[in-house]
């Protein structure tokens, strides 16, 4: 049980400034991210949050998304919690059309595959055209390191440019993407299904999670220019979905 101190604790952190920056260390971080505004009330008491570990009691959607992205160049900008590119698409699944707004990436993996973490994660952020009924939809595919140096040439293109964005605020411009290899990580393997929450703030539920089982491949190169640049913003594994929000677990376990 949660005492009215501890509860004080979860909601209104008197230490730290409401509509602050959140972040990935000290009190700006995940532990702290609903005491830097009111909206972030889900980051510490939501029971569907994300990201987790995922198992083999995940379940999997009765048929896989249909992936449009259509080859060339994008904005590719440092938001300073996360690199991102401001990409154009279309996603089909469960019988309606997604619009794809941007995707970016966590260092290391924010979900878990089987315990197991990967260096690195994408998320593909995507919702319907009208938005009616506040479906939102986000892909995710993690990457493994390999030591024949295979890539997925998505990626390798970033790589190749994310130094000329080595600092927050700052954008640059991308030619020759393509994402082959990326859309047939969700068209054609298997996928994990769960409904979770965004993985940043305000940690809002209702999320529709499709992350691919398999790994996509990324050379060292590639990952060491990515890791040098986001350096490190991956959210703790959340509870399984439907049981209490670690946070108020925690706090119910404070000495009295």
């Amino acid at each position: 049980m949660v005492t009215p101190a501890q509860e004080t604790i979860l909601i209104n952190n008197s230490s730290i400034s409401s509509g602050g920056t959140f972040g990935y260390t000290g009190v700006n971080g995940p532990l702290g991210w609903v005491g830097l505004d009111p909206k972030n009330v889900k980051c510490s008491t939501g029971a569907s949050q994300s990201p987790i570990n995922l198992d083999r009691y995940i379940g999997s959607p009765v048929a896989n998304p249909i992936v449009r992205i259509p080859d060339g160049y994008a904005v590719f900008e440092n938001l300073g919690t996360t690199v991102e590119v401001a990409a154009v698409g279309q996603t089909y699944f469960g019988g309606k059309v997604y619009q794809l707004k941007q995707y970016h990436f966590h260092t290391p993996s924010e979900h878990r595959i089987n315990e197991e973490f990967f260096p690195l994660e994408i998320h593909l952020d995507v919702s319907l055209k009208r938005n009616v009924d506040g479906t939102r939809l986000v892909l995710g595919a993690v990457f493994e390191i390999t030591t024949n140096g295979a890539t997925t040439p998505l990626v390798w293109t970033l790589a190749q440019h994310i130094h000329l964005i080595a600092t927050p605020d700052s954008k640059t411009t991308v030619f020759g993407l393509t994402a082959a290899q990326l859309i047939t990580a969700f068209q054609s393997c298997r996928l994990y299904q769960y409904s979770g929450s965004l993985t940043t703030p305000p940690c809002s539920e209702g999320i529709i999670w499709l992350v691919s089982q398999t790994p996509l491949p990324i050379d060292v190169g590639s990952y060491l220019a990515f890791k040098r640049v986001i350096k490190f913003n991956s959210r703790y594994t959340q509870n399984t979905p439907g049981q209490k929000n670690l946070i108020q677990v925690a706090a119910s376990q404070l000495p009295r």
